[in-house]
């Protein structure tokens, strides 16, 4: 037998016997990077029998790492990409013995086709939060750098066959931390980043990252049934927690205690929520928009 012919004959294995999900109805967080996708994800980890996985996105882009962006769709989902991404989700499920799970990785509002499948009857809940808001703590962020033990950390979770695809972005970030440089770019990378980088102001590149993450996960996810697909704002669940919070774990289908919805209720913090007002010029917002 030829090598092409192993291949083949592995990838027909591999397409008949499918490894079943732990949890066929994942909880799938979508939101646009900081957009409060770290903070819900967090509430849901607190919910009895979750098993709450951050940001797994070397798990995700698994032999898909060498793209121009974080776009994948239905194709880049091959019967040995679909069980790798069961089968190390699987693992996590036992080791923390949730019956159901739950995600967030900001770039999956590039790959809602690619997610579905995956997980054909997984549960979207779609964070939206006012761009000018994220624009500003995106910059802000673009300014303080992400820390070194994080930049190691992901490179250690990425496959070394695939750190060639992440060793240029890892280089690019400490290089410009070392010499106190703002980071060029940060975060999902939608259809087009290339072209912003160094040709747009920084607010303006980050109003585009913002754009393309937030209207992709929402053009995709409206086209789904309301039993799939819930979009709440941001807004929303800083002045109405307790009761935002319960209506997104009622259509995850989780049973969470009125005591725990008081709690997580009680840690919200909306103060921050105007703090872009300050940030930007009236030219500089003018900008920003479509």
């Amino acid at each position: 037998m030829t090598v092409a012919q192993a291949s083949t004959a592995h990838a027909q294995r591999e397409a008949s016997a499918l490894v079943e999900p732990l949890d066929p109805q994942p909880i799938i967080l979508l939101g646009a990077h900081r957009s409060g996708t770290t903070m819900l994800g967090g509430f849901f980890s607190r919910v009895p029998g979750v098993a709450y996985f951050e940001e797994p996105r070397h798990i995700w882009t698994w032999g898909n790492a060498y793209t121009e962006d974080d776009r994948l769709d239905a194709s880049h989902a091959r019967p040995e990409v679909v069980n790798h991404i069961r089968r190390r989700f699987n693992a996590f499920m036992r080791k923390g013995k949730g019956s159901r799970f739950c995600e967030k990785t900001p770039s999956n509002c590039l790959r809602v086709p690619f997610v579905l499948t995956v997980y054909p009857q997984a549960r979207l809940i779609h964070i939206l939060r006012d761009g000018r808001a994220v624009v500003r703590s995106t910059v802000e962020i673009l300014h303080r750098h992400a820390p070194l033990w994080r930049i190691a950390e992901r490179a250690l979770k990425t496959s070394p066959r695939e750190w060639l695809a992440y060793a240029p972005r890892a280089v690019r970030q400490i290089s410009r931390k070392l010499a106190r440089r703002p980071m060029e770019f940060w975060g999902p990378r939608p259809p087009g980043w290339r072209q912003w980088v160094g040709r747009d102001p920084q607010h303006v590149m980050v109003a585009r990252q913002w754009a393309g993450c937030a209207l992709e996960a929402a053009r995709t996810g409206r086209a789904l049934s309301a039993e799939q697909y819930l979009e709440v704002r941001y807004e929303d669940l800083m002045q109405r927690p307790r009761e935002t919070l319960a209506t997104l774990f009622e259509f995850a289908r989780l049973s969470a205690p009125a005591s725990l919805l008081d709690e997580l209720a009680s840690e919200v913090d909306p103060t921050r929520q105007d703090a872009w007002r300050e940030a930007f010029t009236e030219e500089q917002l003018a900008q920003m928009r479509p």
